[in-house]
């Protein structure tokens, strides 16, 4: 493609070539895994190329420009001598951009990742970066993470509400098995690549057979389909159907070159791809049910204070309730469920406040019931300020400290963005190109 824009730019202007060469060459790079580029590269590199087109006799521009201005005494052909260095250099710098694709590539993902817009870690595209990166974390840092969730196991939180306990229990649970995970992808992908090399030739040349054979069958469907129109025992269709035969014949010397090891040999390969993809998806949820109960205390731990400022209201609510008409206590209710409603973690509190305000809606009211279930809401609610307020003091220290240690690990997916240490990290990876051909 890219000799075929050189050679082109010698005749057409940057703006034909631009419009009439790129939309037909770019979907079939950009949609072909083989081909293993990306669009910013690929874009840059029609741009070097196009580029060169302002020099390349005999329509180069910067030609043209140059005749303008130059005294007759310089002759054309001078000209067109003395750019054969500038085309060097523009080939040579198309050739280093061409072997070289992370000088293109890193900057402007580098710039995305560092961005206020940047995508978060939970984003598709970066796993495979970021699992790179924490599997070197682990290597270098595996104890002092290890240390981290033993110390915060060792906290006592008997005391928690039970749901929340084991989900916390459960979380450290994850967070100790992602070790073992990562070390699965690792031999995953290390057994991918044993194997890469010696399967990369048969699968080249398998793939081609059949890429000539599905050409071919195109071809024979065309000519039959034809032919079932044509007369009947016409010369036209006893044409087209010796040609169908024909190709069919090609088609079937072409099947007898695929060589017999070919379908144990993808089998195989494919087995350990789909064991690396499947020891992917297993970190990934891993780890994300190892952060989010952390997160989840520590945002209720969190909203502590808040919930204490609704003491008075709720025990002022409870004490007026009985002497509002109904329909002016269900409002006040109603009122005050918002205001918990912004308070993390207080579903029992929401709930016997519903049951309430129910109480003494509709035409049956039931005023005792309601009074029941708001002395409920009291209760849920001293019970709940209760565990949150010991837990400010001996819990909350330690998850600040272990989420610190697991943030750019364990707990990378779950971040709202890269750090810059990571995203430096994943601009630098990403920024070559990963042969993924071999999946297909």
């Amino acid at each position: 493609v890219m000799v075929v824009i050189f050679l082109l730019g010698f005749f057409l202007d940057f703006i034909e070539i631009a419009v009439v060469v790129v939309p037909i060459v770019a979907p079939i790079l950009l949609a072909d895994p083989s081909a293993n580029i990306t669009a910013v590269w690929l874009g840059v590199m029609i741009g070097l190329n196009i580029q060169t087109s302002f020099l390349t006799p005999p329509f180069g521009f910067a030609l043209f420009y140059l005749r303008g201005v130059a005294d007759k005494a310089v002759k054309t052909i001078n000209m067109y001598k003395g750019v054969i260095p500038f085309i060097t250099l523009q080939l040579i710098a198309l050739v280093i951009v061409g072997l070289n694709p992370a000088l293109v590539n890193y900057l402007p993902t580098r710039t995305s990742l560092l961005a206020e817009t940047a995508p978060p870690p939970l984003n598709p595209r970066l796993q495979y970066s970021m699992e790179n990166y924490v599997s070197e974390q682990f290597a270098e840092r595996g104890d002092q993470i290890k240390a981290a969730i033993a110390d915060v196991r060792g906290v006592d939180i008997s005391y928690l509400p039970e749901d929340l306990r084991e989900e916390l229990t459960e979380g450290f649970d994850k967070a100790e098995a992602s070790f073992g995970l990562m070390a699965e992808i690792d031999a995953a992908n290390a057994a991918v690549a044993a194997e890469a090399d010696g399967f990369r030739p048969l699968h080249t040349e398998v793939r081609q057979y059949q890429s000539d054979m599905r050409r071919l069958q195109e071809e024979i469907d065309k000519l039959r389909k034809t032919a079932s129109r044509a007369e009947e025992g016409s010369p036209r269709q006893a044409r087209l159907t010796a040609r169908a035969d024909e190709l069919a014949e090609e088609r079937e010397a072409i099947a007898t070159l695929i060589p017999a090891e070919w379908e144990e040999a993808s089998t195989e390969f494919a087995k350990l791809t789909q064991a690396e993809q499947k020891a992917r998806t297993a970190y990934r949820r891993n780890v994300d049910g190892a952060y989010e109960p952390v997160e989840e205390v520590r945002a209720i731990i969190a909203d502590t204070g808040n919930l204490a400022a609704l003491e008075s209201g709720l025990t002022k609510l409870k004490d007026e309730l009985g002497g509002l008409e109904f329909d002016v206590g269900e409002e006040r209710i109603k009122a005050f469920e918002a205001l918990v409603r912004t308070v993390e973690g207080t579903g029992e509190l929401k709930s016997a406040l519903s049951k309430a305000r129910r109480a003494i809606r509709g035409r049956n009211p039931e005023p005792e019931k309601a009074a029941e279930f708001m002395e409920t809401a009291v209760q849920a609610f001293e019970t709940d300020l209760a565990w949150r307020q010991r837990a400010v003091e001996e819990l909350a220290p330690l998850l600040e400290t272990y989420a610190a240690a697991i943030a750019d690990t364990i707990a990378l997916r779950g971040q709202p963005k890269l750090a810059r240490e990571q995203a430096l990290y994943v601009a630098a990876d990403t920024a070559g190109h990963r042969d993924i051909a071999l999946n297909f």
